[in-house]
């Protein structure tokens, strides 16, 4: 059990996420988060005494996890870009967004579970753009770099593109990505 109210709030938050993958927005209920938080009964409720403040805090602890992701990834395709050049970098992406797919299936379900919600639901209003400008931030900041910043790239298509491979896999709907397929998006975009 968490012993600090950080801690616990944060430990909230990731069963949520949690919850929003497994059982979508419906399986998310204070006493659902609480359960899979590990945390006594009423938990949740102190903390977030509505369903609606529980998803917004989600919301931007999950913003927060998928911009570090983003600050780790940005580092990586600056180095191999620098170090081996546009196509080394382009396989490079390619191989982290499949792995990415696999190891943060979760994080990418809340989103789309989030952002769904967002466009539905007036007390959610907001956190979908929020979050769809923290997952499409490294493929901007990717996108910009290896295009020398010299023409405009459509970061919205290639994005969406990206998304759709992404959540056909994720819900079972389609093949795992692979990285010739992810990199054929970029350099198609480019």
């Amino acid at each position: 059990m968490s012993n600090t109210k950080a801690e616990r709030r944060e430990c909230i938050l990731n069963a949520v996420i949690e919850l929003l993958a497994e059982r979508g927005l419906e399986g998310v209920t204070h006493r659902a988060a609480d359960e899979a938080a590990g945390l006594p009964q009423g938990s949740t409720s102190y903390y977030y005494p509505k369903k609606s403040a529980l998803l917004v805090a989600a919301a931007e602890y999950l913003a927060g996890l998928l911009e570090k992701d983003c600050d780790d990834l940005q580092v990586g395709f600056a180095e191999k870009t620098a170090r081996e050049g546009v196509d080394a970098a382009v396989a490079y992406v390619a191989e982290e967004l499949v792995n990415y797919t696999d190891a943060s299936r979760h994080l990418f379900l809340a989103r789309m579970e989030l952002t769904m919600a967002s466009a539905r639901r007036e007390d959610l209003a907001g956190i979908g753009d929020r979050l769809t400008a923290a997952a499409r931030r490294p493929i901007a900041f990717f996108l910009k770099l290896i295009s020398d910043g010299g023409k405009e790239v459509p970061i919205e298509t290639c994005a969406g593109l990206i998304d759709g491979i992404s959540l056909m896999y994720a819900t079972g709907q389609g093949p795992k990505p692979t990285t010739d397929q992810v990199a054929s998006v970029f350099h198609s975009i480019l």
